[in-house]
């Protein structure tokens, strides 16, 4: 029997991972139920907050391999700018919506920054490679 040990990715990372996925698949199934009804300055206004949604799930990918923490800060800082701005546009939502739609970024986004932050997630970025 072998004595080596593979390390595991621990649990709250995982959970990041599923919910960067979720918000980046979420991001797309909005984008296209809204697009027919949205100008094209809106579908652009529309699609900022979720192209870094989309970025920090391409970034959560590398999680298991050889990200460090600067990929664990760059997406905790993508994270904050999209849900910070999120909070006033949740307020000034008119219709059911682009609140659904705020709501979202905030319930699947604000978790990751938390989880982000865990020692255990800390951790797993600092190990030895």
């Amino acid at each position: 029997m072998s004595d080596v040990r593979e390390p595991v990715m621990p649990a709250p990372l995982r959970a990041v991972q599923i919910l960067l996925l979720t918000l980046a698949l979420v991001g797309i199934v909005s984008m296209l139920a809204r697009s027919d009804s949205l100008t094209a300055y809106e579908q652009g206004e529309m699609m900022a907050p979720w192209l870094l949604a989309w970025v920090s799930a391409a970034l959560c990918l590398t999680y298991d391999g050889s990200a460090r923490g600067r990929v664990r800060m760059t997406t905790v800082v993508l994270m904050t700018l999209m849900v910070l701005p999120t909070v006033t546009r949740l307020a000034e939502a008119e219709s059911t919506g682009p609140f659904l739609e705020a709501a979202v970024r905030i319930l699947l986004g604000a978790p990751v920054v938390v989880l982000l932050f865990l020692p255990e997630s800390t951790a797993w970025f600092d190990r030895d490679r």
